[in-house]
């Protein structure tokens, strides 16, 4: 099956990692000559350890044949394997999964690997087995990553055993013992249960990743101001919350610190700030508030300050300026003032990552200011840096990301600046009043005839003009584009096509015209596809049902004229969005949608569809669910991805409304308005507890209002108005904060509130309501007639015969003709009575 793998976390500058880990490791390799492949020439390696590989093979489900390569008598030059270049024996086994994970089991023939020095065994699936306690067997191990691999239950105290083991990587295993001793030095946990270990004895540790854990008390453990030899210390996404800041001014030896994704304040920021051997410090994601202490200048090593998405405000201390080694600073996503100029970064010369976005910042520098530094990344959205387009950029020759959206730029793209550069990666320009035409900034591209390797470029929500370049056609690497939102015209050319590599195309809100290009079918990656708001036209080109992958299909507002294709739900089984709204779509709606059981926004209103709504609306079991809808590219989308919803308004849809819908109880949104559908609201509407908005207006629903209406305490939207509904309005919880009486308008037969004719006093909501006669009357309406016209009439007998009393030949004639009318009245009471009961019981 297809996994959704999101590029939301495209980070390219974010992955150096610690001097101390990298040391260790590239030791490690050169200890071991442990790559992939490597393997020695003088042995075709030791039989009993050849046999114990083979069983060990035999245990693996390896579908995507990765051990193809373990034949024949040289185990030695298997991939995965090397062997020691004396003695052969196997000292390294790398099975890093770095393709589709798959299912193992374990063979314990691998204790017979006594040699073995390295094993890696992560990003594999071993199906939830527990890790194997056999693994304290192989006394030689230095290096043991397990991480990601699938393991559950205890780290079994085995491990412990291994007292030649220098690096251990548990993460994504469950635990409540952690198997440290004097020799470990680097030690990496994920997912697990942490105690507070009260006795302790890992002096020896350098370097400590318990990432992602669940502490079983949220302050620092104890045990942590044991560790003096400490230089790389991660505790992040922990929900550490602690007080107690004397724990970090005991570790004077740390160089790396990786605190975030926890509940530390600024008060645990500034007792950091005396560790001065300190390099790189992560606070992202934490509770600082208020102003960056000043105390932040008292780190003259440091080289990498991330103090992103907390809530400092105020300006930024100078202190700060002074740190003349930083190579990264990240402090976007806060709420911090002022305005910087050029003076700021005068000493920040050896600065490559800069990341200010999301600020309340206003840079303000000369159009011949020359920047002491070359930003590799250049974070700048949502701070002011316009109107004039930035000159300065002009000598940064490094980018390799650009983010400057929505920061106030209104201005042509200068002739200078382009995808100038094979190292830029990732272009965000977007909401800017950027205008002119996209040629010259494209076709840069091209100007020195280098394949340049740009993976983003987002330039929607600007001015820009004319048609879309061919040049475009040359960024090959390309796997999301979006020119949304601008003036653009014309045809989309057929080279878009060759963008194999693209998974999200957005050209929606635009003036481009002509049939869809049929090599727009060839984008086999693409798992999104916005083009509405345009004037495309003609029919969907078959070739589309080849974006297997598609999960958002946006084709509104346009001319297309086609029936529904049934490949829509036969072969783009993924798709979670689909709205087509707003074209020419005739004939029915398929059944064949049906079979997208991923679907959580349906919208094909205002269209010139037909027939009737599909029982088999029931298999959308993504609107079953309660929980929020997902969309993996929810960060990069233009739409809401946790609204659920159908929208069928203004077709020529007949039929009732399928009492299936009812069981969608995720939906949030119910739109089949301006139709010709009939008969009765269904009574277990009420089961839609999430719904939001309603809108049954302006069909031909009969019948009472479901009393079950009252039940969703989450409607805030309601529109029932011109149909043929009658009865009381339910009342009570939500509905009645609903009190405007144009959403029952035009029924002529409700009563209650909010309108102004009120019901009988002895009327009340009932299951099943009366029925409308062709006039729009119930015969709930004639009952009261007939129930009093006995008496009334009885009244006037009487008064009638008191007159006529002194005329004999008028009496006989009179009660003849009155006893036989009465006759026929009181027959049709009856029977009418009788059906009236009937109807409420």
């Amino acid at each position: 099956m297809y996994q959704r793998n999101p590029i939301g976390h495209l980070n390219f500058l974010d992955t150096t990692p610690s001097l101390p880990f990298l040391f260790l490791f590239i030791t490690i390799l050169v200890e071991f000559g442990c790559t992939r492949q490597a393997h020695s020439s003088n042995f075709t390696c030791i039989e009993s350890e050849r046999q114990a590989l083979l069983r060990f093979k035999n245990s693996l489900a390896d579908e995507s044949n990765r051990l193809s390569s373990w034949i024949g008598e040289g185990c030695c030059s298997w991939d995965g394997i090397s062997c020691h270049k004396t003695t052969g024996h196997v000292v390294t086994l790398d099975l890093r999964n770095l393709e589709q994970p798959e299912l193992y089991e374990l063979s314990p023939s691998l204790v017979n690997l006594t040699n073995l020095r390295y094993l890696d065994l992560s990003l594999n699936n071993f199906s939830g087995i527990q890790i194997p306690t056999f693994l304290g067997l192989l006394k030689d191990l230095r290096y043991l990553n397990l991480s990601d691999a699938g393991f559950v239950g205890e780290v079994p105290h085995h491990l412990g055993y291994l007292s030649h083991l220098r690096y251990l990587d548990i993460g994504s295993a469950s635990s409540n013992y952690i198997p440290i001793h004097n020799n470990l030095t680097n030690l990496r946990s994920c997912e697990l249960v942490v105690p507070h270990l009260l006795h302790v004895n890992f002096t020896s540790l350098s370097s400590l990743k318990l990432g992602s854990n669940q502490f079983l008390n949220p302050t620092l453990p104890p045990w942590l101001r044991n560790l003096t030899s400490l230089q790389d210390l991660g505790l992040f996404s922990n929900n550490l919350d602690d007080k107690v800041h004397d724990t970090f001014r005991q570790m004077t030896s740390l160089v790396n610190l990786v605190l975030r994704g926890n509940h530390f304040d600024t008060s645990t920021l500034r007792s950091i700030c005396n560790i001065s051997s300190l390099t790189s410090l992560d606070m992202r994601d934490n509770e600082l508030q208020g102003s960056i202490p000043s105390e932040i200048g008292q780190f003259p090593q440091l080289t990498v300050l991330k103090l992103s998405n907390n809530r400092l405000n105020d300006t930024i201390p100078s202190s700060l300026w002074q740190l003349t080694k930083l190579q990264g600073l990240y402090i976007g996503a806060n709420a911090l003032t002022g305005e910087l100029s050029e003076h700021h970064f005068a000493k920040l010369r050896e600065l490559k990552r800069l990341d200010i976005s999301h600020n309340l910042f206003s840079l303000h520098v000369s159009s011949s200011w020359v920047p002491p530094f070359q930003l590799q990344y250049i974070g700048m959205g949502s701070i002011k840096i316009g109107p004039r387009f930035p000159n300065w950029l002009r000598t940064q020759k490094e980018i390799e990301e650009l983010n400057m959206r929505n920061a106030s730029i209104s201005d042509a793209i200068p002739s200078w600046f382009g995808v100038h550069s094979n190292d830029t990666r990732g272009l965000f320009l977007s909401r800017n009043k950027l205008e002119g035409s996209l040629n010259s900034f494209i076709s840069a591209a091209d100007a020195d005839k280098k394949v340049v390797q740009m993976l983003i470029l987002l330039l929607n929500h600007n001015h820009f003009t004319g048609n879309i370049p061919e040049d475009l056609c040359k960024l090959r690497t390309l796997i999301y584009l979006d020119l949304s939102n601008n003036h653009l015209s014309g045809r989309i050319s057929l080279c878009l096509g060759n963008l194999r590599y693209l998974r999200i195309l957005h050209l929606g809100s635009n003036s481009l015209y002509g049939q869809i290009p049929g090599s727009l079918g060839n984008l086999g990656e693409l798992i999104s596809l916005q083009l509405s708001k345009n004037r495309f036209d003609g029919k969907l080109p078959p070739s589309m049902q080849n974006l297997k992958r598609l999960q958002l299909l946006d084709l509104g507002e346009n001319r297309i004229a086609d029936t529904i294709p049934a490949w829509i739900g036969e072969r783009l089984s993924y798709v979670d969005f689909l709205t087509l709204q707003s074209n020419n779509f005739h004939g029915g709606i398929s059944n064949t949608l049906c079979q997208l059981p991923n679907l959580q926004v349906l919208n094909l209103e205002h269209n010139d569809l037909s027939g009737s709504i599909p029982h088999c609306f029931k298999n959308f079991t993504a609107m079953e669910s309660t929980e929020p809808g997902t969309f993996p590219y929810s960060n990069i989308s233009y739409l809401d991805p946790s609204v659920k919803s159908i929208s069928l308004s203004g077709n020529h849809l007949v039929g009732e409304i399928p009492d299936e819908i009812t069981g969608l109880v995720g939906l949030q949104t119910l739109n089949l308005s301006k139709n010709h559908l009939n008969g009765r609201i269904p009574k277990n509407i009420g089961n839609l507890k999430q719904l939001e908005t309603l809108d049954l207006s302006m069909n031909e629903l009969r019948g009472e209002i479901p009393p079950s209406l009252s039940s969703i305490y989450s409607l805030s939207s309601l529109n029932l108005s011109y149909n043929k509904l009658s009865g009381p309005i339910p009342s009570g919880n939500q509905l009645q904060t609903l009190n405007d009486p144009s959403i029952y308008e035009e029924n002529i037969g409700l009563c209650g509130k909010p309108l102004l004719n009120s019901c009988p006093a002895d009327e009340s909501p009932t299951e099943n309501g009366p029925v409308l006669d062709d006039k729009g009357h119930s015969e709930f309406d004639f009952s009261w007639f007939y129930a009093g016209f006995g008496p009334g009439f009885s009244v006037g007998v009487v008064g009638v015969v008191g007159i006529l009393q002194f005329k004999q030949s008028w009496r006989y004639a009179l009660f003849k003709c009155v006893e036989n009318a009465y006759d026929r009245i009181w027959v049709m009471i009856g029977l009418k009575t009788s059906r009236l009961r009937r109807n409420f019981h």
